[in-house]
């Protein structure tokens, strides 16, 4: 075998560890290994056993033959760290699904207060482009293919030997060229997870839109949004050894649909959409309970501002201006009530906290002014409720009646959002030398809806065109 001029002349270290789990934020390594080798020879080798000062999981010693009583007087991590670190220093970090044993190292170097930045390479991405017909490339079917010999399976030195067998194997049995493509493609691009095929990053669009992580079988894992997809995705990965939800993800997505939109304000409206559409695993944000607890209001016979929670699964756009505030639970919305009435004097009676014949029990602690007994004047009392809630209620539609929404964008195809009282009734196309066609939806008041457009036409009412729309030409471009 000769070796050339060649990213894997460089200093290299094999590396595998087993560990108690697949959390590595609050998993802990129980065993590591690491071959260094310089120019085709071993020149330095550690393996130990380590203490994670945490149980051992029954399956863990099942899958790896490690057991707690092999633990027991074994080092902790920070006992190896420095022996360790001085293996792996400046050299590239070779392992087979390499984020995996990279994150937990990284985790366990950083609890101690030591950086731990190495070149990347996976063995099971070099294995894909090498071998692309073969269907799997787990550590076993590669052993299995290339008749690779071990000792003891899933035990962190012979795992890491095995590595060192492949690498010597393909430099044998492939082109010098063809490798190091392989490889030099590895190093210089940010890593990817291990089931993700290269092509479905490099093909995502640059511009705005919404993306879809999808596992093996095509369930949603996540959705996002940005104004820039392919960036916005890449970033995922590039921090993935840090967030447990990114870590999670790096380990079932196996593919990535993109959806292009005119600008950020539909690629807002089109995520919120498609969160509650399709109940990603990893999305928590914007998806919403089946039950919403209202706060609505209405005038007692005195003019009186009362306050009641009503539970609904949707929200009447009739009934928005009754709202005083949304929220996901009933015992949420009581918590608030009462803060509410304590910090701007209200009355727990009016608050509907409190059932009585008389005043309510506060009068007579000096906490309420007296609008249960008529004592507080219903304007002053009322408009003391209002500010309160203000932040909190559904605002005024801030238009006579429905408008188009457009995003000042360059695409050839241009796209309008029609809206009204805070609803999306649809969408507006206007294909070049064609009449403009509506995709219209049933007026349906989204709470997320209305705090996205709520907030977009107050602070980027700028990035839009904003057109009046009268109900006839609303009802023609419906007919």
């Amino acid at each position: 075998m000769s070796f050339g001029e060649s990213i894997l002349d460089a200093p290299l270290v094999f590396v595998d560890i087993e560990t108690n789990g697949l959390d590595h934020v609050r998993g802990r390594i129980v065993e590591v290994a690491a071959i260094r080798v310089e120019q085709g020879i071993v020149v330095q080798s550690f393996r130990s056993l380590v203490d994670p000062e945490a149980p051992l999981p029954y399956y863990i010693t099942n899958l790896t033959g490690i057991t707690e009583g092999d633990l027991r007087g074994a080092p902790t991590f920070d006992q190896i760290a420095d022996e360790l670190q001085a293996v792996l220093k400046d050299a590239v970090f070779v392992a087979h699904n390499v984020r995996f044993d990279y994150s937990f190292l990284k985790q366990e170097f950083g609890r101690l207060g030591m950086q731990f930045l190495p070149k990347q390479l996976c063995t099971v991405k070099l294995s894909r482009a090498l071998y692309p017909h073969e269907r799997s490339h787990k550590l076993e079917d590669v052993i299995r293919r290339h008749g690779f010999t071990f000792s003891n399976r899933h035990r962190a030195y012979d795992d890491a030997a095995v590595l060192w067998q492949f690498i010597q194997y393909v430099r044998k049995h492939y082109p010098p060229e063809q490798v190091e493509a392989a490889v030099s493609k590895q190093i210089k691009q940010p890593a990817l997870p291990k089931s993700l095929q290269p092509e479905l990053v490099r093909n995502l669009p640059e511009g705005p839109g919404v993306y879809i992580f999808e596992d093996a079988v095509g369930r949603p894992l996540y959705v996002g949004k940005s104004v820039t997809i392919k960036k916005r995705v890449l970033s995922h990965f590039s921090r993935d050894h840090a967030e447990t939800k990114e870590f999670k993800i790096s380990q079932t997505i196996e593919n990535i649909r993109a959806i292009e939109t005119d600008g950020e304000l539909a690629a807002l409206l089109l995520e919120s959409q498609l969160v509650k559409d399709l109940q990603p695993l990893y999305n928590r944000q914007l998806r919403r309970t089946a039950k919403l607890s209202l706060v609505k209001q209405s005038l007692s016979e005195g003019g009186y501002i009362t306050v009641a929670v009503e539970e609904a699964s949707t929200i009447d756009p009739a009934d928005a201006q009754q709202i005083l505030a949304v929220y996901p639970r009933r015992s949420r919305a009581k918590e608030a009530l009462m803060t509410l009435a304590r910090d701007y004097e209200l009355c727990p009676k009016l608050m509907g906290m409190e059932k009585s014949s008389g005043a309510c029990f506060w009068r007579q602690l000096h906490k309420c002014k007296g609008a249960c007994n008529n004592e507080e004047l219903a304007d002053n009392y009322n408009q003391r409720l209002l500010r309160a809630f203000d932040r909190q209620r559904i605002q005024s539609w801030p238009y006579k009646g429905p408008i188009l929404l457009q995003e000042k964008s360059t695409a050839t195809t241009a796209r309008a959002i029609v809206v009204d009282q805070w609803c999306v009734l649809g969408e507006l196309v206007q294909q070049e030398y064609c009449e403009p066609v509506l995709e219209s939806r049933p007026k349906h008041f989204d709470l997320d809806t209305y705090k996205i457009l709520q907030s977009f036409l107050s602070t980027k009412i700028h990035k839009l065109r904003i057109s009046p729309l009268s109900s006839d030409e609303l009802q023609a471009l419906s007919a």
